[in-house]
């Protein structure tokens, strides 16, 4: 696909149309905040801001199939939730940290102490500001990246080879962290802050969502804008992305809603 100017790309945002289906979580009481599929299992899992609850759903997100409480946790602000096959997830909490573990099928809570083997913690450059940490993780499986993005003052999306150990790198210098653009520069018109990532294999883009902006951007590494998505406005703050096995996007809201976009 042939790239455009974020501008460009923004000019042609009125002539896109989709269909949008809104559900409502009863059993999720509030600060919805990330999603990631599992092709293995088929099925969603959510996680919960300052709670560290994760809940698990099949596609028509009727009820939970169960809740996972992840105890233990140093920071319980866990802002994003991403699948990375072989039943491990990779969580960003609000601090700039990364915890990779383990959730097998019927667990429903898990020790998420970080000096546990089966967890391991990553510590990215801490936030210049509070409470604009990270918000967002995804994982290129194809290349083996981690990616995470920073919310603001500054935006940035860093991006890291997953380790080849589970040993905990509590120095930001032993990740061979990269920011392969300058987020805050080239968002500066178009997204006001960073609230998810998703990062597509096939096309090998990254998708950034913002919940300020309402907006879900394709970008690739080099910068380009690849296309550009205003989202409905009946849902008040996006706070996750993920994309199911038709390619439809399933996004999440604060406080407690699903947006299936096809």
């Amino acid at each position: 696909m042939k790239t455009l100017s974020i501008f460009a790309m923004l000019a042609l945002l009125s002539t896109y149309s989709f269909a949008a289906e809104l559900k409502t979580l009863p059993e999720v009481d509030g600060n919805l905040s990330g999603i990631t599929y599992s092709p293995d299992s088929d099925s969603y899992f959510l996680i919960q801001n300052n709670s560290g609850n994760v809940f698990e759903y099949k596609a028509d997100f009727t009820r939970p199939l169960r809740v996972i409480h992840l105890q233990n946790l140093i920071d319980d602000d866990t802002e994003d939730i991403a699948y990375l096959g072989n039943n491990e997830f990779a969580l960003s909490t609000e601090s700039n940290q990364v915890l990779i573990l383990k959730i097998l099928p019927g667990q429903t809570s898990i020790d998420a102490r970080e000096s546990r083997a089966e967890v391991q913690l990553m510590q990215l450059p801490r936030p210049g500001k509070s409470n604009k940490g990270l918000e967002g993780v995804c994982y290129s499986k194809k290349q083996n990246l981690l990616f995470a993005v920073q919310e603001k003052k500054p935006k940035r999306i860093f991006q890291w080879p997953r380790p080849a150990t589970m040993e905990d790198i509590t120095s930001p210098d032993r990740l061979r962290l990269r920011e392969p653009y300058d987020a805050d520069a080239l968002l500066k018109h178009v997204m006001s802050d960073l609230s998810a990532c998703h990062y597509d294999d096939a096309k090998d883009e990254l998708v950034l969502l913002s919940h300020e902006s309402s907006r879900v951007m394709r970008v690739n590494l080099q910068g380009q804008a690849v296309s550009t998505l205003d989202l409905p406005k009946e849902a008040p703050q996006y706070e996750g992305l993920t994309f199911g096995k038709n390619g439809e996007m399933v996004l999440v809201s604060e406080p407690n809603i699903v947006v299936i976009i096809k």
